[in-house]
């Protein structure tokens, strides 16, 4: 993977909050701004997959279809056999 070099602005007190808890893990900073990037990046990508979920379960029939699959897996399925 390779590396960019970014400059930001940021209110003095996220900078502060941001430098001390990175310190206090013992890290540096650039990896603690990349971090919290990448998790941003994966939460906005897991709302948008959550968004389209949520607009194909909009179709009525799409949603009665899924209903009855469930219905019909809850009632061959014992609690152990699930995987989690």
């Amino acid at each position: 993977m390779g590396y960019q070099r970014i400059s930001i602005t940021v209110p003095d007190e996220i900078f502060k909050e941001a430098k001390d808890l990175a310190a206090k893990r013992r890290i540096k900073l650039s990896r603690f701004v990349s971090d919290a990037l990448a998790d941003k990046l994966r939460k906005s990508k897991e709302e948008a997959f959550v968004r389209r979920i949520n607009e194909i379960f909009k179709d009525q029939e799409v949603a009665e279809e899924q209903r009855l699959m469930a219905g019909d897996i809850a009632e061959s399925t014992t609690v152990e056999e699930l995987p989690w």
